[in-house]
C-alpha cells in the first residue's frame, strides 16, 4: 500500500518539501479536486489522499497507469504529454474543471514546467494553490537546464526568472508594463501575453528552498554522508546550489 504519511515519497525524504505544503493546505479552505503532474511510484498521490480524503483526485502522467499505484474510486489517471502545450490547453478545457489544488511534478523539463504553468492555472479556482514543483532545474547551475536551454542565443527566462522577477517588481512596488513583459518573454518558454496574464491571475508567490540535508539519499537509500565533502557515501550531492526549490503560487 506504500506509506500513506509521504516518507515514501521524496517529497519527503529528499526535498522536504512536505511541511511548508501542509501550511499552505491550510489555507485554501475545502478542497474537492486535485490534479497531480507526474505519478512515478504512487507515493504523492498516496500522500495526497491522506492529506484530503474527501477529494477526488487525478493523476496525469505520460506512462499507462502502472501496477503499484495506489487505486480507489476518488483516484483517476490520465495519460498527459508534456512536451505539447497545445494537448495539455485542450484536455483541460476539454473537462471545463476548477482545481483547489494543482501539483506539477513532471518532467521538470524547463520547457514543459513554462508550458503547465501557463495553460493550468487558468483552471485553478480563485483562491487555489498551484505548486511548481523541482523548479531547480530551471537554474542555470542544474543539468536539465544546460541540456535544455544552452543552445539559445539570450538566455532565457525559465519559470524560475520569471516567478522571482513577478515577486520582486510587486514587492518593490514597481509599476508592471508591457516593456517588462516583453523583457521576460522568450522562445518556448512565455509569450508576452503569456506573462501579462500570469502577472493578472497570480495573487501571490513563495519559494520554498531546502536549507537542510537530505534525510537520506535518493539514489543508494543511505544516510551515511561525508559530511565535509557534501555528498553521500554514493557519490550523490546533498546540497547544491540548484536543488530543492518548490513555488507556491496563489491564484487571485
Amino acid at each position: 500500500m506504500g506509506n500513506v504519511d509521504g516518507t515514501g515519497s521524496d517529497k519527503h525524504y529528499w526535498h522536504q518539501y512536505i511541511d511548508t505544503y501542509r501550511q499552505a493546505f491550510q489555507t485554501l479552505g475545502p478542497v474537492r479536486i486535485i490534479l497531480e503532474y507526474g505519478v512515478f511510484r504512487g507515493d504523492s498521490i498516496r500522500w495526497l489522499r491522506s492529506q484530503f480524503p474527501d477529494a477526488f483526485i487525478i493523476g496525469a502522467d505520460i506512462l499507462e497507469p502502472q501496477p503499484e499505484w495506489p487505486q480507489d474510486d476518488r483516484i483517476q489517471y490520465v495519460r498527459f504529454d508534456q512536451n505539447d502545450p497545445e494537448h495539455i490547453g485542450r484536455s483541460l478545457r476539454a473537462n471545463g474543471i476548477l482545481f483547489d489544488l494543482i501539483i506539477e511534478d513532471g518532467s521538470h523539463i524547463p520547457q514543459h514546467q513554462a508550458w503547465c504553468l501557463t495553460q493550468s492555472l487558468p483552471h485553478l479556482r480563485s483562491g487555489g494553490l498551484y505548486i511548481l514543483e523541482d523548479v531547480h532545474t530551471s537554474h542555470p547551475d542544474h543539468s536539465l537546464y544546460q541540456a535544455y536551454c544552452a543552445d539559445y542565443a539570450q538566455p532565457p527566462a525559465t519559470s524560475l526568472q520569471l516567478l522571482l522577477a513577478l515577486q520582486h517588481i510587486r514587492a518593490a512596488g514597481i509599476p508592471f508594463t508591457d516593456a517588462m513583459a516583453a523583457g521576460l518573454a522568450s522562445k518556448d518558454f512565455f509569450t508576452a501575453e503569456e506573462v501579462k496574464a500570469l502577472h493578472a491571475d497570480i495573487a501571490g508567490i513563495e519559494l520554498y528552498r531546502r536549507t537542510r540535508l537530505p534525510l537520506h539519499c535518493y539514489k543508494c537509500g543511505s544516510s551515511d554522508y561525508d559530511y565535509a565533502a557534501m555528498r553521500c557515501r554514493c557519490g550523490v550531492a546533498l546540497y547544491e546550489t540548484a536543488d530543492s526549490m518548490s513555488f507556491l503560487i496563489r491564484k487571485t
